[in-house]
């Protein structure tokens, strides 16, 4: 009896550890770091408050889009300037594994600071803050018109009648940021862009309604007359030349242009206050009648019907040619008195031989107050 107890207990003994030995622990699954952040804004237009929502991980790293890094959990960061700023968070598994998020941040200077010029009269205008997202320690004002500028939270400014400048405000925040803000400003204040609520087709590259071989065309959106349309194909008022160009050309042995025109009507009426019509010309060379004619109705007066005309709101009479010093740009100015259909365009009479102008782009601007 002794010897088989003995023998049961050690088979019951080698089979405990045999068992023992077959059964080992799974290591514990690591689990991935899950990464999520918000970019909640500031006390301005520059700071922002980063929400983290990260899972999972053992540390993180943020990197702002401007050189700078934080290995908070939860962090705030003043970006030094406008632009737009790719905000990386990265976070880290105690294993080593990563995940990554990224988020565009986009500060634009007009959202931060919007300033306004406004007439005192005799040619003078008053700059001024007309709203601000930040709390501003510096001001440093660029008039646009190459004269000394100012430091002046308010300065008043006289510019030359009827032409355009364009204005810089650069700021220096109370927390360190600086940024330009930049705008159209005239005698009487400045203004905004209002081209592309009245007008079709204004370029740059102009888009033509016809073709006749590899250059010339005629301009949609806009009236061409027949003494315009002298070119191959009766084309005329399109140029493929440098870079799809509005056009009018007599050259060399080609037909006269008398009272030839390119018009269009605003889309709608414009309402009433003051306007001012850019062009920014390829090239021209003008040597007997060119008008730049804006007028009330459908329809431009004939060349000789320009000047002392009641339905004329503006016009600008050019010759020359920018290669002698002529500008480039020309700005005609016009005050609408009421609400009314307005036209706009061109009038010319080229009899001399070598005339023409390429236009390149067109802009309308209204009087902002």
């Amino acid at each position: 009896m002794n010897k088989l107890f003995i023998l049961l207990l050690s088979i019951v003994i080698f089979a405990s550890c045999s068992k023992s030995k077959d059964i080992e622990a799974e290591p514990a699954e690591q689990k991935r770091p899950f990464v999520d952040f918000e970019a909640v804004p500031g006390d301005d237009a520059f700071t922002f408050d980063f929400k983290n929502n990260s899972k999972e991980f053992k540390k993180l790293e943020w990197r702002f889009g401007d050189d700078s890094v934080s290995y908070e959990t939860a962090p705030s960061h003043v970006f030094a300037t406008s632009g737009t700023f790719e905000v990386n968070l990265t976070a880290i598994a105690e294993d080593g594994s990563t995940a990554k998020k990224v988020v565009l941040i986009k500060i634009i200077p007009d959202s931060a600071v919007n300033f306004i010029a406004e007439s005192q009269g005799n040619n003078k205008v008053k700059f001024s803050l007309k709203s601000a997202k930040v709390t501003v320690k510096d001001f440093s004002w660029d008039f646009g018109d190459g004269s000394a500028g100012s430091t002046e939270g308010a300065p008043i400014k006289e510019y030359g009648a009827g032409n355009l400048y364009t204005a810089k405000l650069k700021v220096t925040t109370e927390k360190g940021s600086v940024f330009t803000v930049s705008k159209l400003v005239t005698s009487n204040g400045t203004v905004k862009d209002v081209t592309l609520d009245y007008l079709l087709n204004v370029g740059p590259k102009f888009i033509p309604s016809a073709r006749f071989g590899s250059r010339w065309g005629i301009v949609a959106d806009w009236r061409v007359n027949d003494a315009v349309k002298q070119r191959d194909g009766n084309m005329g008022g399109w140029d493929e030349w440098d870079g799809n160009s509005m056009s009018m050309e007599s050259w060399g042995g080609e037909p006269d242009i008398i009272n030839g025109k390119i018009q269009q009507t605003t889309l709608n009426p414009l309402p009433a206050g003051q306007y001012f019509y850019t062009l920014d010309f390829v090239g021209y060379q003008w040597k007997n009648l060119f008008y730049t004619v804006i007028a009330k109705g459908g329809d431009l007066p004939d060349v000789d019907k320009i000047e002392n005309n009641p339905i004329v709101l503006g016009y600008t009479k050019s010759s020359g040619n920018p290669d002698s010093g002529a500008p480039r740009k020309f700005t005609t100015s016009f005050i609408v008195p009421e609400q009314s259909p307005v036209t706009v365009g061109f009038v010319a009479t080229f009899i001399d031989s070598d005339q023409y102008f390429r236009l390149r782009s067109i802009k309308l601007y209204q009087l902002d107050k």
